[in-house]
């Protein structure tokens, strides 16, 4: 089966585009036929999206609109956590309106604990300690500190999702889980194992996103081949962009992620999303996503529009 095209995320907007309908019209320009709308998204941009438009918008991911200081889904306070599953619900929402099928969403994280930790797993590995002992007993600190203090706020995420459910049925809209790119991070691979047992097919799928899965590896924990492998069906789509070291978002063949491994477990069914970095050229966003058709993972009829 051919792959579909990509959609360009807002992200490469920051800086660029105030306005929702400027970002589409050069999105076009590069090649693209479809946008994801992302965090970045105030909801005075979303208000003014022209209504001719509105198709080529795909993927909404959470939260957007962002209103600013929105809660986690995975808090353990009853009223941060209301007020998160409510913005996630104003997500889902606006995707139903813009006729968007799967919002994007991060559960949230294990909070309570001093982040500095992870800060200090990273600068040891960026100081190439990651063979040595001390690094070694670091990450193992990091995740004992996980394990020990994980389970409100796993629980609490599955109450935000259990709640949202519903709402994103009856909007005839799926969640997307995403990864993200730290220890703390809510779901790691057995928790998103759990959640989509759990879930039905119809709402709950996977959202795989390459860097932070590729970040996470680097520094010995869950590879991105798991993330990719968890549960092929259920997979609705990917966040492209390529790592080099820990730095994420670059357009990929600025990294070293292996593509031609990743393209041999991606169904081409899936929904891909260029989540680059906003300093990139048109021309260098163009490249990336010629990198990402060359192994079969994207679609790209529109990659010789800035060659």
């Amino acid at each position: 089966m051919t792959p579909l095209p990509p959609a360009l995320s807002t992200m490469w907007s920051q800086l660029r585009h105030s306005d929702l309908a400027d970002f589409i019209v050069e999105a076009r320009q590069i090649g693209f036929d479809h946008v994801e709308l992302s965090h970045v998204v105030t909801p005075e941009m979303l208000h003014a999206l022209p209504v001719e438009v509105v198709p080529l918008v795909r993927v909404l991911h959470h939260p957007c609109p962002n209103p600013g200081h929105v809660p986690e889904l995975s808090d353990s306070d009853e009223t941060r956590r209301a007020r998160a599953v409510a913005a996630a619900r104003h997500s889902i929402t606006w995707a139903a309106r813009l006729g968007v099928e799967v919002v994007v969403m991060h559960l949230g994280r294990v909070d309570g604990l001093d982040h500095r930790w992870e800060n200090a797993l990273r600068a040891r590995w960026l100081q190439g300690q990651r063979e040595e002992s001390i690094f070694l007993e670091t990450l193992g600190f990091v995740r004992e500190l996980r394990a020990g203090n994980a389970e409100r706020y796993v629980e609490a995420a599955h109450r935000s999702l259990a709640e949202l459910v519903p709402h994103a049925r009856e909007a005839g809209v799926k969640i997307g889980l995403e990864n993200s790119e730290w220890v703390l991070s809510i779901p790691n691979v057995e928790e998103a194992r759990q959640l989509l047992e759990v879930f039905g097919a119809d709402i709950v799928g996977l959202w795989v996103d390459t860097g932070h899965a590729t970040i996470l590896e680097r520094l010995g924990v869950e590879s991105l081949l798991a993330w990719a492998q968890l549960a092929p069906t259920r997979l609705l789509g990917l966040h492209y962009h390529d790592v080099n070291g820990l730095r994420d978002h670059l357009i990929p063949g600025q990294g070293t992620i292996d593509w031609r491994a990743l393209a041999t477990h991606i169904p081409a069914h899936v929904l891909p999303s260029c989540e680059f970095d906003w300093y990139y050229t048109p021309e260098e966003i163009a490249s990336g996503v010629r990198e990402l058709s060359r192994y079969g993972l994207v679609q790209w009829d529109g990659s010789d529009k800035l060659a």
